[in-house]
């Protein structure tokens, strides 16, 4: 047990992360040494000025800071500030505050860290996932047209020297056939060109659909488990193109359950999740729809790049389907997410969602 106050402050000053005392003005009444670091100054100097002074320009939410914290006392985080010190120095942080008492006077202490090398590290590694996955497109897109091209180029040949009419049409139709593969996945790449026909659907029955469509393709007798929140009011969606989506995550889980030696598991679970954000945009409710498999897991090489086209972990898939299905959900203001490892697979929908009656 610590006995002095002095021992606090030693673990305060080795610790990487910046931490400042401040009042409800925003004047400073301890530094670390990582804020001397961070602000470019002594933490004298930092501590005979104002929080505010620190900075020639930030993008960070006093105000919130001051009514969330210190007048509510609830904790506040600001994940993303872009500021410039009075150096010109330019950086990314995230702050945290929480309202403590010492003395019995009520201050916020502020924990700042500079997110500037993770920022960087994780546009190398964006990079780095989307050359791979613009490999994986070409070699993809390859593979594809390579096959049709070599039946249309065979016909063509056999045209120049047939003379016989039943096989100069077999030859035209060959051509025609191959010619309307290629103009298939083309219109598949470019994803789905029709505006969603919306209308309010009890999200449950979609899933009952999906459901009875699986069954249909339940070679392994995979148990298929309904956890349904049945409060969730209707939802403003292209019933088809939902359901689509669904289809297409059931099926890859049934796919890599075909794998395992002892009963697959495949969960479809609904429930409602509020004070999301999807697109940039605040809603109160939204719809979460999780699928969820005890498969053997994503390969950790696809994670980064599982919504780009032709990226499959399915032989003779053709990766379109996930690329599409992100689509499908874009044009109804949501997003979908993947979180996979050994064991265990789920797949989150998120869907704006009104608790009123249509």
């Amino acid at each position: 047990m610590l006995k002095d106050l002095s021992s606090y402050i030693k673990l305060l000053e080795n610790l990487t992360s910046c931490v400042l005392l401040v009042d409800g003005d925003f004047k400073l009444h301890y530094a670390n040494t990582s804020a001397s670091e961070l602000f470019g100054i002594s933490t004298k100097r930092i501590v005979t000025t104002n929080f505010k002074q620190l900075f020639h320009y930030h993008s960070i939410d006093l105000h919130k800071i001051l009514e969330n914290t210190f007048l509510s006392g609830n904790d506040c985080v600001q994940h993303r500030a872009n500021v410039v010190f009075n150096d010109g120095r330019h950086a990314t942080i995230s702050l945290s505050a929480r309202r403590v008492e010492l003395d019995n006077q009520l201050l916020m202490l502020l924990e700042c860290r500079s997110l500037n090398q993770e920022l960087k590290h994780d546009q190398a590694s964006h990079q780095m996932h989307q050359q791979s996955a613009a490999r994986n497109l070409i070699r993809g897109l390859a593979h594809e047209i390579k096959n049709p091209l070599g039946g249309i180029r065979g016909a063509a040949q056999l045209l120049q020297y047939e003379s016989d009419q039943q096989e100069r049409e077999q030859c035209a139709n060959l051509i025609i056939e191959q010619a309307d593969r290629l103009t298939e996945l083309v219109d598949r790449l470019l994803g789905p060109n029709q505006l969603p026909n919306k209308e309010w659907i009890n999200i449950h029955q979609t899933l009952e659909s999906v459901i009875k469509l699986s069954l249909l393709d339940n070679q392994h007798k995979i148990k298929l488990v309904k956890d349904y929140d049945p409060s969730i009011p209707d939802v403003f969606i292209d019933n088809g193109k939902i359901q689509q989506v669904l289809l297409n995550i059931v099926k890859n889980a049934q796919h890599a359950l075909n794998k395992l030696a002892e009963l697959g598991t495949i969960t479809l679970k609904t429930r409602v999740k509020h004070h999301v954000r999807l697109h940039n945009k605040a809603f109160k409710n939204a719809l979460i729809i999780q699928v969820i498999d005890n498969g053997p897991g994503i390969d950790e090489a696809l994670k980064e790049t599982l919504f780009f086209p032709m990226v499959t972990n399915k032989d003779g898939g053709s990766g379109l389907g996930l690329a599409i299905a992100q689509t499908l959900i874009d044009q109804h203001q949501g997003y979908i997410e993947c979180d996979s490892w050994p064991g265990h697979t789920e797949f989150n929908i998120y869907l704006p969602l009104s608790m009123e009656k249509p």
